[in-house]
């Protein structure tokens, strides 16, 4: 099994990876980058020639934004998986951006992609339900494994007659007021798997403290005639805000006040709520009880025809407008006309990449100079600066692993290559260190765009050594205890585990079957799953 790394490797963003295994070409996301410059946003997509499959971990636009320009590079036969929320999500930040693309088209710069192409895409989008292998080429499947990050993100389980490997997208381990953390049901000692990094050089501030201190300086601001601004990325970050401050008014933690609720937030919030059942308790009993999720008396949209220009004669209150990193959206009209106020807070809550107006408002806020501070504004036709005046705080509410959780999840899956993407150098680094200390027998890798690496076979713990079936199972089962697994494991895995991948036939997994059913004292059935088996505590 090859992997090519399009984008994403070593850098936030343009997440493609191409697969080559059983003589297939798969294609694994298709992301932007989150900059300006609309030439160096796409991964290395005249690599892709030949794929026979698209699969999509989640919606967001750094593993989703290349689909369109993508279609360019396709057969017209080859299909694009995904679960059911993550095709709904995927269609409105796509047709947010053509659209856009379009408002600003100029000569020398046309749109990455039109309203056209983003339909191609969707036409060619199939959903799937969660954890259930699927045939995707032959002699390969796929399962989409649940990973917290927003509603419908997956780490993708990909399997051939010979290798498998896990791409984890963007994973989240901690539960969220909207969607609880990843599956603690894994695959375990793959010959490889894939990662994100985002936070691997750093622990998360404790996340209650963090939603305290937010709810309280928005209560604080708004009590003193102020008015808040929370920009948030509309997929995920927009509703846990919106649901923070929802049940801290409601459990009478702040008194209540007005929350507007502006942008491609709005279209996210009613994705959401149509999937009440993948969502954390209790909004799933919410939905049933026919009560609103995200809205309420205090908490409301902003009409299409609001004059939003005049936000600074508003009443005090707290806003929620996409986008998180201020790049353009809602949230950008808003910062420049409460920017300049003293009584008004900004509270930033998600990432803020290098060069985007987010990031440059967080550095000014960090200045020890609090006094003629200027903020930069870089529109298509000119450069304005705007006094910065109001208060910028910064609060972690992050729905990625830290370097702990991702240490942990390695630990759990322990695959022979991992490769650390989606993060920068520093992140990558302390992460692969913090692996192999605790995962010595894990071979780390730290890929980088435009490389190919090769993922071999499994060797099996038999050596072709012909043993009785207690034999196998007794050895089998004290390896897992060293390695402190506990399943459950698939048949064909403890089939691998024994005899390695070359020699895992069809033939070999029923032998492995026929040796489980005839001997209990070692593996017992998994209760969720028939055709898994844990290890047997009482041994």
């Amino acid at each position: 099994m090859n992997l090519h790394f399009l984008g994403g490797a070593h850098e936030v963003g343009a997440s493609s990876t191409l697969i080559e295994i059983e003589g297939h070409r798969i294609l694994v996301d298709a992301g932007i980058r989150m900059g300006s410059e609309q030439d160096s946003q796409l991964p290395n997509l005249d690599a892709v020639g030949g794929v026979d499959t698209v699969l999509v971990t989640h919606a967001h636009a750094d593993h989703t934004g290349a689909l369109p320009v993508l279609m360019r590079y396709l057969r017209p036969d080859v299909k694009m998986y995904c679960t059911p929320p993550t095709k709904l999500i995927t269609k409105v930040l796509l047709e947010d951006s053509a659209n856009r693309w379009q408002r600003e088209e100029q000569e020398d710069k046309p749109p990455l992609y039109t309203p056209e192409d983003v339909t191609l895409v969707l036409q060619r989008m199939e959903t799937l339900p969660w954890d259930e292998p699927v045939s995707i080429c032959d002699g390969v499947t796929a399962r989409w494994i649940r990973a917290g990050h927003i509603l419908g993100a997956a780490m993708i389980y990909i399997e051939g007659k010979q290798e498998r490997i896990l791409m984890t997208g963007d994973v989240s381990v901690t539960d969220q007021l909207t969607i609880p953390g990843m599956v603690e049901q894994l695959p375990y000692q793959l010959d490889g798997m894939v990662t994100e990094s985002t936070y691997g050089n750093r622990q998360h501030k404790d996340r209650t403290e963090q939603v305290n201190e937010l709810v309280q300086a928005v209560a604080k601001t708004v009590a003193a005639g102020g008015k808040v601004l929370i920009p948030a990325f509309a997929v995920g970050r927009s509703q846990e805000v919106i649901l923070i401050l929802k049940r801290a008014m409601e459990r009478k933690d702040i008194p209540e006040f007005p929350v507007y609720v502006d942008g491609m937030v709005q279209k996210v919030n009613d994705i959401y709520s149509g999937f009440p059942n993948e969502l954390s308790p209790p909004l799933p009993h919410i939905a049933e009880c026919g009560e609103d999720i995200f809205y309420s008396d205090t908490i409301r949209q902003v009409p299409p025809d609001y004059d939003r220009d005049s936000v600074s004669s508003w009443e005090p209150c707290c806003i929620v407008a996409s986008s998180g990193m201020l790049i353009g959206g809602r949230s950008k009209g808003y910062a420049d006309r409460l920017v300049s106020n003293p009584k008004n807070l900004i509270a930033i809550t998600g990432y803020q990449a290098k060069g985007t107006p987010g990031r440059a408002l967080l550095d000014l806020a960090e200045q020890n100079d609090s006094t003629d501070r200027e903020w930069t504004l870089n529109d298509e036709t000119k450069e304005t600066s705007v006094p910065m005046k109001c208060r910028v705080e910064r609060y972690f509410l992050s729905a990625h692993a830290d370097k702990d959780q991702l240490t942990g999840l390695v630990e759990k899956v322990k695959p022979r290559r991992l490769f650390l993407v989606h993060g920068d150098k520093d992140a990558r680094k302390e992460l692969s260190q913090s692996v192999r200390k605790t995962s010595p027998d894990v071979e780390v890798k730290l890929p980088k765009n435009g490389r190919k690496y090769t993922v071999t076979k499994q060797a099996g713990i038999a050596g072709g050594r012909q043993l009785w079936s207690d034999r196998i199972l007794s050895e089998l089962y004290a390896f897992l205890v060293k390695m402190g697994a506990k399943g459950p494991f698939r048949v064909r895995e403890l089939t691998e585990m024994w005899f390695g991948t070359e020699e895992t036939t069809p033939i070999a997994v029923k032998f492995f079957h026929w040796c489980l059913s005839l001997d209990s004292r070692f593996f017992v059935r998994d209760s969720k799953d028939s055709n898994s088996f844990r290890l047997k505590p009482t041994v």
